[in-house]
């Protein structure tokens, strides 16, 4: 299972093309940083800060979901349930029609992407929205846009699992 964390920031759309780092050496550099994923500032308990601009970025391997995407862990641990991250999808990526025990909240911070409901409705949304799913939702999809490349927060409360199911035929 891969870990996923938190997000306690406001972002401003004008820096979200900002938020992956250009290349290897900006990602080894971020990694030391103070403030960043792996090495976040607390000024108390339970705190956690984090200048998501400095996100170190780690491939995505999930069962099931195609190679591509990156997730940078915040806070928490998917294992273990109350976990949050940043999750990365590049232009045409394709979630599969699925559904996860845990609740699971998104807030889609940047790139066009559709909701495939689990009847098949395509909901086109084309900058930030907010998604909220009770555990053992209908199933549903995601598909990136073609133009850029998406970034959405992510929360589960318990252990991340994730189920798939057949792909509901379109619905016109």
């Amino acid at each position: 299972m891969n870990k996923l964390g938190i997000i306690a920031t406001t972002l401003f759309m004008g820096m979200l093309p900002a938020i992956a780092p250009a290349n290897a050496e900006e990602t080894a550099a971020n990694t030391a940083a103070p403030g960043t994923n792996v090495n976040p500032l607390s000024f108390g308990k339970d705190q956690t800060i984090i200048d998501v601009t400095k996100a170190v970025w780690s491939p995505l391997k999930v069962e099931g979901l195609p190679q591509g995407a990156d997730v940078a862990v915040l806070r928490g641990d998917l294992a273990k349930g109350e976990a949050e991250i940043l999750l990365r999808l590049p232009p045409g990526y394709v979630v599969p029609n699925h559904s996860h025990t845990s609740d699971e909240l998104y807030m889609w911070l940047s790139g066009a992407f559709a909701l495939i409901a689990h009847d098949g409705t395509r909901t086109e949304f084309s900058g930030p929205v907010y998604i909220s799913f009770p555990g053992n939702a209908p199933p549903h999809g995601l598909v990136c846009g073609d133009n850029s490349p998406c970034v959405l927060y992510l929360k589960y409360s318990r252990p991340f699992d994730i189920s798939y199911f057949p792909e509901p035929p379109p619905k016109r």
